[in-house]
């Protein structure tokens, strides 16, 4: 009986075990879902954190897409009907999954845009961990693009939010070379690869996220800038509108470049785009007598207006009201300009002549116009 009994008794162990292992493996696979999930809404959650760090300032705070593109779009998160992949993931001729795509388009950056590189392995901050958690972040909007940060409906339609501006470094020239400090490498960043044209106005930039940059140098000096680009934070400005990126991804003779362009963005520009000279001599005279009005009194045809025509007046006899008489030589013509009131011509009015010449034109004006005279014979 004891034997029978022992062996009961094992039996039902083994059926017990049986059954503990079934009832383990048939809650396993919703022990591993609760588990994904759960290690899933981790990196979401730090891939927010880090998303609003770093790529807020750029793409908006719930990816509706500001200087850069839209990532929370039906185009970059929904597969082609009969694709595996979103359409603007196929347009770059991807081959991995939208997952990789993300991943490596924050860590490398993209060429040819003012996207920076992200990842450790490009020289960014970000361990390779922390660019899959945003990647997944990013990701997690794809069950209703464009919805969850409440933007206007036509902003969600497939393509997703056009950037500000295309690339500025489409436009640009070839680069000059990037280890020889230049005003012009400076100009070739600011206006291209490094976006600062896309938030600051600056030399035609209008960007309006940033201050206006005209004139910073001068009024701040160069420490008080290039603080501002490798230390923005330290520097005092918001981290979530200054990116902190640019310490990295720009080189020392990068960023004292920037800084000279600031200083001087005229020495930045080939000689073809140089501010041309001003006209000088007769040719000045006549812009400066047609800008200040002159020529709506005085006439260069012989005719008589309110003041007395130009044709012929450089070395004429003029009879004045008080019945003297003055040779109109170059002196004469510069008390006429600046001093009207002193010797009025006769049967022309005293007072019609403005009386502020004098303070408002330049002496090189004034020349130019007497020069400007003399040619009217």
């Amino acid at each position: 009986m004891q034997g029978i009994s022992r062996l009961i008794i094992a039996t039902a162990a083994i059926v017990g075990i049986l059954v503990v292992v079934l009832v383990y493996a048939a809650n396993e696979n919703d022990r591993m879902e609760a588990f994904d999930a759960g290690f899933r809404g981790r990196a979401i959650e730090d891939g927010a954190a880090l998303y609003s760090e770093a790529c807020a300032t750029c793409h908006g705070a719930n990816g509706e897409g500001l200087v850069g593109p839209a990532l929370n779009a039906a185009d970059l998160l929904v597969p082609e009907p009969g694709e595996s992949l979103p359409p603007r993931v196929i347009a770059r001729g991807w081959k991995g999954d939208l997952h990789s795509f993300l991943a490596t388009s924050i860590s490398s950056g993209r060429v040819g845009t003012v996207m920076p590189a992200w990842g450790q392995k490009a020289g960014g901050p970000y361990s390779e961990q922390q660019i899959d958690n945003i990647a997944t972040f990013i990701m997690n909007w794809a069950s209703e693009p464009g919805k969850k940060w409440g933007g206007a409906t036509e902003r969600v339609a497939i393509g997703g939010v056009e950037p500000i501006s295309a690339p500025v470094a489409e436009a640009m020239p070839s680069p000059p070379p990037s280890d020889v400090r230049s005003a012009e490498l400076g100009r070739y960043l600011f206006q291209g690869p490094a976006g600062c044209a896309e938030c600051h106005a600056f030399d035609g930039a209008t960007g309006v996220i940033g201050p206006d940059l005209t004139g910073v140098v001068e009024n701040k000096g160069r420490d008080y800038v290039y603080n501002s680009i490798v230390d923005p934070t330290a520097a005092g400005h918001d981290k979530t509108v200054m990116p902190e990126s640019l310490s990295f991804s720009l080189s020392e003779i990068e960023i004292q470049s920037i800084i000279d362009y600031l200083e001087n963005p005229e020495a930045a520009k080939p000689a073809e785009e140089a501010a041309p000279e001003k006209p000088s001599g007769p040719e000045a005279g006549q812009q400066i007598a047609q800008a200040q009005g002159c020529l709506g009194c005085h006439t260069v045809d012989g005719s008589s207006l309110v003041g007395p025509t130009w044709l012929g007046l450089f070395g004429s006899t003029r009879k004045l009201t008080d019945g003297s008489q003055a040779i109109a030589d170059r002196d004469y013509l510069y008390r006429a300009i600046v001093d009207p009131n002193v010797e009025v011509v006769d049967g022309f009015n005293p007072g019609i002549m403005p009386q502020d010449y004098g303070d408002r034109l330049s002496e090189d004006e004034i020349q130019a116009i007497i020069d400007y005279i003399e040619t009217l014979k």
